[in-house]
C-alpha cells in the first residue's frame, strides 16, 4: 500500500497534509468510520480520495449536485485518476458501460447523488463492486434536524447492508452537536467517531447592517470593496433587479439562478472564476463545490434561514486565508417575512394531502400502482390548479419526500420543440428573402423533418454549429420567428422532476408523524431565532455568537468583527477624553472644543462616562471621579 503522503505528493503535489486532514485519513485508512466538521475550503475531498487511492477497489461519492460531481470527477480525471459519475440523462449503454468500469475495469471513483440509490438496475451492481471506502459530501444533508435535510441521503445507510466490509468517511462544513449525533447513527456508524476544526475563521471579518434601503447602502459598501465577491438574495427577481442597479453604477457583475439553463449557469460561473466578472448576484442556487479562493466578499441580502446556512454560504469568502468581509444587510420586514414563512414551510396535513392528490392526479396514477414513476412539475402552474401558494406546494413536496412517499430527482431538460404554422407556399417565399431568418429558417427545414405537421425536438445548440453563430442568436432568431407567427417555438425548460418512491395511496391513508411536522417545527424555529439574534445583537462578538450556537466556547472576542472593531474603538474614545480631563479639568463647552473626535462622538462619549460613573461634574467641570 502506497503512503498518503506518497499519493499527495504525486497527483497533488503538495508534501504535507493538514493536521485535520491527516487526522481523518488516518481514522480512514485504520478502517474507522469517520465524520469530518471542517470549514469551508478546509479540503474535505482530500479527507476521502486519499485513502480510497491507497487501497484496493472503489470508493463510492455521494454528492448532492450533479455541477459538484463533474467538477470533482473532472478534477481527478485531470490527475489521471480515473472516477465516473451517474447523471440525468445518460443513456442506458452509456450507464451500463460506467458501472462495469466499476465491477471490472480499474475505476477508483464512482460520484451518485443519493436519488440513484432507489434506483433497482443501480443497487444491483453496486452489490457486485469491491467498494473500498463509502464518501458521504455534505453529510448534514442526511439529518432531518440539519438545515438541508435532504431525504433521498437516508439511502446512503442500505450501501453499508451492500458493502459491509467498507469505510465510511463522511463530510459537512456545519453541524450543531444534535446534526453531529444524528449523521453517525443514520449512517451506522461502528462508533462515535467525530473529527472537527473550530468553526472560527480568523481571516473573516463579520458584520451585520440594519437598513431600511439596501440596495443604496449595499452600492455604497461595494463602492469601498475591492476584489471578487457573491451577493446571496433569496427572491430570482430581486436578484436580477438588483444586478441591473449594479451595473448601472458601473460595477462589474452577472446573476445567477436556478431558472436559467445550465449551459448559462456554467458559462457565468467560468468568467466569475476568471475574474471577467467580477460579482456574482445569485440565489443559494449557486456556490456549492465552488473552488474559487480569493473571494474578498460574500454579502447576504436579507437574511437565511439559519445560521447553518449563513456560515456555509459566508465561509465561502477568503479560502486563500487572506482578508474577507462576511456582511449582513437587512431590515424589520426580512425578519418579518422569515417568520411568515415558516407557515409556507410547514403546511397543514389536509394541504399536504391535497398536495399528494395533485401528483397523483396529474400522473394519472391509480391507487395501488406507480411506484418509480415519475413526472416533470412546473410548481407555478402545478400550484394554480390546486389553488395553493407555490412556496406552500414546494414545502408540502419536501415533506411528502421526507415521509417517503415521492422522491425528488435533479432538474429535467424538456427539450425545445419547434413546428411550422404556415403554409409551403408561405415558407418559400419567407426563404427567398435575404436575412437572418430565412437563413435559419433554411437549415431548421434541412434538420429536421415532419416539422409541419407536428413538433419536433431541436437543438439549439447544434443548429448554432452549423451556423457558425451564437446559441442566444439562433434563440432570437425563433423568437422573431415565433413572434411573426412563422412557427410555434417551445423553448426547453428546466424542471425538477418528482417520482412516486412507492405504489400510490389513498390521500386520507398517508402517515405524516409528529417528528416530519411538529418536531421539525420547533427545530426550525430554533434556527431561524439563533439567525435573527446573530444579525440583531450588537452587544457580543459577532464570531462568538456563532461560535457558541455550534457548541463551541470562545476563550476570547475575536477582535475580527464590527462588534469588536466598535468597541475597540470606544475603548479608545473612552481613554482619550479621561486623559484629556486628567491633564485639565474643563467644562463640558471647552472639552468639546478641544477634542479632536467628532463633535457628537465626544458628547456621546461624555454621557456614557457619567453614566458608568467614571467621571462627574464639579460646578461646570468635568472631573474623574476619584
Amino acid at each position: 500500500m502506497n503512503s498518503p503522503e506518497s499519493i499527495l505528493k504525486k497527483y497533488w503535489g503538495f508534501t504535507s497534509f493538514r493536521p485535520d486532514q491527516k487526522k481523518v485519513i488516518d481514522e480512514a485508512i485504520q478502517n474507522n468510520d469517520v465524520l469530518a466538521l471542517l470549514p469551508t475550503g478546509a479540503g474535505k475531498s482530500i479527507c476521502f480520495q486519499i485513502p480510497a487511492l491507497c487501497k484496493s477497489g472503489v470508493c463510492i461519492v455521494i454528492s448532492p449536485l450533479i455541477a459538484l460531481m463533474n467538477d470533482q470527477v473532472n478534477q481527478l480525471l485531470k490527475k489521471g485518476i480515473k472516477a465516473e459519475y451517474i447523471y440525468t440523462g445518460m443513456s442506458p449503454k452509456k450507464m451500463d458501460y460506467v458501472l462495469d468500469a466499476c465491477i471490472y475495469g480499474k475505476t477508483k471513483f464512482l460520484y451518485l447523488s443519493p436519488e440513484r440509490l432507489n434506483s433497482i438496475f443501480i443497487r444491483e451492481r453496486l452489490k457486485r463492486m469491491k467498494i473500498n471506502f463509502i464518501a458521504v459530501d455534505e453529510a448534514h444533508c442526511i439529518s432531518q434536524w440539519g438545515h438541508d435535510f435532504r431525504p433521498a441521503y437516508r439511502s446512503v445507510a442500505k450501501l453499508r447492508e451492500w458493502a459491509p466490509n467498507a469505510t465510511i468517511i463522511a463530510v459537512t462544513a456545519t453541524a450543531t452537536k444534535r446534526v453531529e449525533n444524528d449523521i453517525q447513527l443514520q449512517l451506522n456508524f461502528r462508533f462515535q467517531n467525530v473529527i472537527k476544526t473550530s468553526f472560527k475563521r480568523t481571516n473573516i471579518f463579520f458584520e451585520s447592517h440594519h437598513t431600511e434601503n439596501k440596495i443604496p447602502s449595499i452600492i455604497h459598501y461595494l463602492k469601498h470593496l475591492k476584489g471578487s465577491g457573491i451577493i446571496y438574495i433569496r427572491s430570482r427577481k430581486i436578484c436580477e433587479l438588483l444586478s441591473k442597479e449594479l451595473k448601472k453604477e458601473k460595477i462589474s457583475c452577472e446573476y445567477y439562478h436556478a431558472g436559467i439553463s445550465p449551459e448559462d449557469r456554467k458559462n457565468i460561473e467560468e468568467r466569475w472564476k476568471k475574474d471577467i466578472t467580477r460579482i456574482i448576484v445569485a440565489t443559494n442556487a449557486f456556490g456549492m463545490g465552488i473552488d474559487k479562493p480569493d473571494v474578498r466578499f460574500v454579502i447576504h441580502f436579507g437574511l437565511p434561514n439559519s445560521l447553518e446556512e449563513y456560515c456555509q454560504e459566508a465561509g465561502r469568502g477568503g479560502r486563500d486565508g487572506k482578508p474577507s468581509k462576511a456582511a449582513l444587510f437587512f431590515n424589520k420586514n426580512d425578519i418579518h417575512n422569515l417568520q411568515s414563512l415558516m407557515n409556507y414551510r410547514f403546511p397543514k396535513r389536509k394541504v399536504i394531502r391535497t398536495v399528494y392528490q395533485g401528483l397523483a392526479n396529474k400522473a394519472q396514477i391509480a391507487i395501488g400502482a406507480g411506484e418509480n414513476v415519475g413526472i416533470p412539475i412546473e410548481v407555478e402552474k402545478f400550484s394554480k390548479k390546486l389553488n395553493l401558494h407555490p412556496l406552500t406546494v414546494h414545502y408540502a413536496i419536501k415533506i411528502l419526500e421526507t415521509s417517503g412517499y415521492v422522491f425528488v430527482s435533479e432538474d429535467v431538460n424538456t427539450g425545445s420543440k419547434l413546428k411550422i404554422l404556415q403554409e409551403r407556399k408561405e415558407i418559400e417565399g419567407i426563404l427567398k428573402k435575404n436575412d437572418f431568418q430565412s437563413e435559419l429558417l433554411s437549415v431548421v427545414l434541412r434538420s429536421y423533418t415532419g416539422i409541419f405537421n407536428n413538433y419536433v425536438k431541436i437543438n439549439e445548440g447544434k443548429i448554432a454549429q452549423v451556423m457558425n453563430t451564437a446559441i442566444k442568436k439562433i434563440q432570437k432568431g425563433l423568437d422573431i420567428l415565433e413572434r411573426t407567427n412563422v412557427v410555434d417555438y417551445k423553448k426547453k425548460i428546466f424542471l425538477p422532476q418528482v417520482f412516486f418512491a412507492v405504489n400510490r395511496l389513498s390521500s386520507k391513508d398517508l402517515i405524516l408523524p409528529k417528528e416530519i411536522l411538529e418536531s421539525r417545527y420547533e427545530v426550525a424555529k430554533s434556527q431561524l431565532n439563533a439567525m435573527i439574534k446573530f444579525a440583531v445583537e450588537n452587544k457580543k462578538c459577532r464570531t462568538n455568537i456563532a461560535l457558541f450556537y455550534f457548541d463551541e466556547t470562545p476563550k476570547s472576542d475575536c477582535n475580527n468583527c464590527d462588534y469588536c472593531l466598535r468597541n475597540s474603538d470606544s475603548n479608545h474614545n473612552e481613554n482619550y477624553i479621561i486623559e484629556l480631563i486628567k491633564s485639565n479639568p474643563l467644562d463640558l463647552a471647552q472639552l468639546v472644543k478641544k477634542s479632536n473626535l467628532p463633535r457628537t462622538e465626544t458628547i456621546s462619549e461624555i454621557r456614557r462616562l457619567m453614566d458608568e460613573n467614571k467621571i462627574t461634574r464639579d460646578g461646570m467641570v468635568l472631573r474623574i471621579k476619584s
